[in-house]
């Protein structure tokens, strides 16, 4: 174990500052040995034995769950989800076993899907989405949207770039909140739970938390799931479902 002191020295010519620690075991009787190293190095190594954000156990710590509000019907999920009627073209959505197949060909350079749960009729405050997901192509957006409102009101979950990120679109306006690194392999199934508790956001990958935000503008809405492309090139395919959504406790 490390204990660094509250002093540092510095190299004759000024050009380093040194910081005195203590290296021992754990169970030496002998209280370890007083060294002298560069506080840069000194930094790394407390940086080393720090446990990752996202892999101590409270990390995989969630909210208590109550009922269902919303359930991927497997006979007809076609009949749940409302097309944007601009954005999505029903042709390139089909389902199967309650999961959507989306592939979105690229004939312009803004090239989208999107589809949502009609927030009039669900309207929630307190609630944990969960599914499956999975890009087949590189394409750039892949959002999962939730206290969705409209367009212009809502939040998101993106993945792009091997980046997850934490947005908000307020009034029309985004804001890039947050991102952390994700790269994700293509053709590989996530599982996806987005918790949203007062103005308390979380984003679980595989039962992992990897982002924990706060914004309180949007206080309820729904879910809304949304694909762009724009390169021209690369068609959007990708696979998301089956959808539940509980209340949280």
């Amino acid at each position: 174990m490390m204990y660094p002191s509250a002093d540092s020295l510095k190299s004759p010519d000024n050009s380093l500052s040194y910081t005195i620690i203590m290296i021992s075991a754990n169970d030496s009787p002998s209280g370890g040995v007083l060294v002298s190293l560069p506080t840069r190095i000194v930094r790394k190594i407390q940086e080393w034995r720090r446990v990752p954000f996202n892999l101590h156990p409270r990390d995989r710590q969630t909210w208590p769950e109550a009922e269902i509000l919303f359930q991927t019907d497997i006979s007809h999920p076609q009949q749940q989800w409302i097309y944007h009627p601009k954005y999505q073209d029903p042709a390139e959505l089909t389902f199967d076993d309650g999961v959507m197949k989306f592939h979105v060909k690229t004939e312009s350079k803004d090239e989208w899907a999107y589809v949502y749960l009609d927030p009039r009729k669900y309207h929630w405050r307190d609630y944990s989405w969960q599914t499956r997901f999975r890009r087949l192509t590189a394409f750039q957006e892949y959002a999962f949207n939730f206290r969705y409102v409209d367009f212009d009101n809502r939040y998101r979950y993106r993945f792009e770039d091997d980046l997850l990120f934490f947005d908000s679109k307020i009034r029309g306006r985004w804001r890039a909140h947050a991102r952390v690194p994700f790269p994700m392999a293509l053709a590989a199934w996530y599982h996806l739970r987005v918790d949203t508790k007062g103005d308390r956001h979380r984003c679980y990958v595989n039962g992992i938390l990897m982002m924990e935000n706060r914004e309180p503008s949007v206080p309820a809405g729904s879910i809304s799931i949304i694909l762009w492309e724009i390169d021209q090139v690369t068609d959007a395919i990708a696979e998301v479902g089956p959808c539940t959504v509980r209340r949280l406790q």
